[in-house]
């Protein structure tokens, strides 16, 4: 037996079937539409010798916020995420660049109103840009305490943390998700969403901004990664149903709309400031996820159901066919903005919103995910959290 177990061992591993990883050129090849260029002046100017602070910064969006921030010479970067591997790729990449003495690296988690508050004091931003979040809707569906921890409570002390620091501008990265929900983490986005209109029309001192997009491609734990994993392996390619849709985009491009938007909503005398209204960036045509699974396999000289195989697996808990950046109901308005709308969502007045959303940390906090469905069902009723969930989703669920 242990004689061919050691044989076993000598045999070398299968060569992959291809690179595991896709270029960004080849990333940019696969969207259906040309990539956009976006006027990055008036964002120049927002940023330009300001105090900026950017959250979940070793996160793909993040920290691509991250390196575009520094680009256009702000007075400091601070750089706040809870991964100590994710916060020190950025950190070292920007410290290559020669943009150190610029930048400040916390290590710091959004939940810890104390640790987070600390931050703020020696910074002192004058933007704050909030990208940190759970965001991957199958583990926030099994996770909800977690989640609703991260993606409210978090959110809440981001908010709260620079009004009291006299920021000029918070910018919160939102998702399609947050559109008529059928996620858990769709629904504590929106719950956030709702907390920066709130206090967005509430005082006249901070301005916050509220981006909405769709999927990046190439973001961690989306499908192009997991595409390009399954294809060197030689597949299968698993497709949760051959109908799905999603909205794409690159992550320099949203990146680049999201700076956009939050110049336009500061200098732009047409658009009404303190109103509460999202920035809804123009996605293009949703892809068939089908259809990028069989390019990216025809992009590496393969013939899909014949090289490699597409599985299909059946939707995940939480997951919708279609997304939709905006209801039927929101109306839009021209920016001027060549990929960037602006819609007025619903909107719940802060001294309303503020017990509902204790009731939501609150349970959170004490892990009694029950609690935390109807809690948030409660402040988004489009949002049904009757759904079967899997083994132990019933579970009391605690951070780490």
């Amino acid at each position: 037996m242990f004689k061919n177990l050691f044989q076993a061992m000598q045999k070398p591993a299968a060569a992959p079937r291809g690179p595991v990883q896709f270029t960004d050129d080849e990333i940019a090849a696969l969207m259906p539409r040309p990539l956009r260029r976006v006027d990055q002046r008036a964002a120049r100017t927002l940023i330009g010798g300001k105090r900026v602070l950017v959250t979940g910064a070793g996160g793909t969006i993040g920290s691509e916020l991250a390196r575009q921030v520094s680009s256009f010479e702000p007075a400091m970067l601070a750089i706040l995420d809870h991964s100590e591997f994710n916060l020190y790729q950025i950190d070292m990449e920007l410290r290559e660049a020669g943009l150190g003495a610029q930048l400040f690296t916390t290590l710091t988690d959004v939940c810890r109103t104390e640790h987070l508050e600390r931050v703020f004091d020696i910074v002192k931003p004058e933007i704050v840009i909030h990208a940190a979040a759970f965001k991957h809707v199958p583990i926030v569906e099994q996770n909800r305490c977690a989640g609703a921890l991260t993606n409210v409570l978090g959110a809440k002390n981001v908010f709260d943390a620079a009004i009291d620091a006299g920021a000029e501008t918070v910018v919160f990265i939102s998702t399609d998700k947050a559109v008529n929900p059928s996620s858990f983490m769709g629904a504590t986005k929106r719950i956030a969403e709702l907390y920066a209109q709130a206090l967005d029309v509430a005082q006249n001192d901070t301005r916050f901004v509220t981006v909405r997009f769709g999927n990046v491609l190439g973001s961690t734990g989306s499908v192009v990664p997991l595409f390009a994993r399954q294809i060197a392996r030689g597949g299968p390619v698993t497709v949760t149903h051959p109908d799905i849709q999603r909205f794409f985009m690159t992550t320099r491009e949203a990146v680049q709309l999201v700076l956009q938007s939050a110049s336009l909503e500061r200098g732009n005398q047409s658009i009404v400031t303190h109103d509460g209204r999202v920035f809804v960036l123009d996605m293009g045509e949703p892809v068939r996820i089908l259809d990028l699974a069989k390019r990216m396999i025809e992009w590496k000289g393969l013939a899909p159901g014949q090289d490699i195989e597409i599985r299909f697996t059946g939707l995940r808990p939480g997951e919708k066919l279609f997304e939709e950046i905006f209801l039927d109901t929101d109306k839009l308005i021209k920016t001027g903005a060549d990929g960037v709308l602006l819609a007025s969502p619903a909107m719940i007045d802060l001294p309303l919103l503020n017990p509902r959303l204790t009731d939501v940390i609150e349970s959170a906090l004490s892990g009694d995910q029950e609690a935390v469905d109807e809690a948030v069902h409660h402040l988004v009723p489009e949002f049904s959290p009757a759904r079967e969930q899997g083994p132990g989703a019933n579970q009391p669920q605690h951070r780490s």
